[in-house]
């Protein structure tokens, strides 16, 4: 994308958010619409989700697993076990787990696609009068449904989207849309953000006062810059979604920041609760 393409990006943008018309329309008048270009926006999208997506469960499963373990006080040696054995673990599945739903979701699709251009192929005219019928329910005459039916069945390809979307709620297919490179792009962004957490611990290890040999007996700074690093990454985090959402940048990221302290604040005092309920007697 160009600097010229990005500027029009955030003009349009802009001119949604403040309402207004006039520069939503000369945006659009300098510079006509490039469908390809809107389209592989669109499949970049796809990524952008996966990343956000794999980036949060990563960051945030990481941390709750190094709080469960702060909160019950046990050696901090175990956060590295556990947060990595966590972290590979749940990468693997988040990867495959995205990989296999867009598999299924694609798969569903595309039955119910052949099954409904069989109807068409064999009986046409039942298949426009049901989408005359759909776009009545929608508040357009019957008139005007029939000449807008009648019309686009004249395309079969764009009468099959219609048809998809308005009986089934199916967007068209993106043929450019690869399953395994999403699974594989969950998979990536998993691991780099849910090691951010676990980046103080393999440092703070490497310094004498702060080995995992002494307990307790020491200060422990790995668990504070942890806190440290992984309410920025949040915070970075709800801002990119925030921009891709057309939020307020600021309030994005203070909502993903809430909701990740949340659930790590309730890893913390479980943690706490179950190691003095099991270890009373110690």
């Amino acid at each position: 994308m160009t600097g010229e393409d990005r500027k029009r990006q955030e003009l349009v943008k802009e001119s949604f958010q403040t309402k207004d018309v006039e520069l939503s329309k000369k945006t659009h008048d300098d510079c006509p619409c490039d469908f390809a270009e809107e389209k592989h926006k669109i499949s970049q999208g796809q990524f952008i989700k996966s990343i956000i997506y794999g980036g949060l469960d990563g960051i945030i499963s990481t941390f709750v697993v190094i709080c469960s373990i702060e909160g019950g006080s046990f050696n901090p040696l175990y956060a590295l076990v556990l947060g990595f054995s966590n972290l590979v673990g749940d990468a693997i599945s988040m990867g495959m787990g995205d990989y296999l739903s867009t598999m299924a979701d694609r798969e569903h699709q595309m039955t119910e696609y052949r099954r409904e251009k069989w109807e068409f192929d064999n009986n046409q005219e039942g298949e426009i009068q049901e989408m005359i019928e759909l776009l009545e329910e929608q508040g357009v005459s019957k008139e005007d449904a029939t000449a807008i039916m009648r019309t686009t069945a004249k395309y079969p390809d764009l009468f099959m989207d219609q048809m998809m979307y308005y009986e089934l709620g199916f967007m068209p297919l993106d043929e450019d849309e690869k399953p395994s490179k999403q699974g594989f792009v969950t998979f990536l962004s998993f691991c780099c953000f849910g090691l951010v957490p676990l980046l103080s611990y393999i440092l703070c290890g490497f310094i004498p006062w702060n080995t995992f040999n002494g307990g307790r007996g020491m200060v422990n700074l790995a668990f504070p810059i942890s806190c440290v690093f992984t309410a920025i990454t949040l915070f970075l985090l709800g801002v990119v979604k925030g921009r891709f959402a057309s939020e307020h940048l600021t309030v994005a990221g203070i909502k993903v920041l809430v909701m990740g302290a949340i659930a790590c604040a309730a890893s913390y005092v479980i943690g706490y609760l179950v190691s003095k309920l099991l270890l009373k007697d110690d």
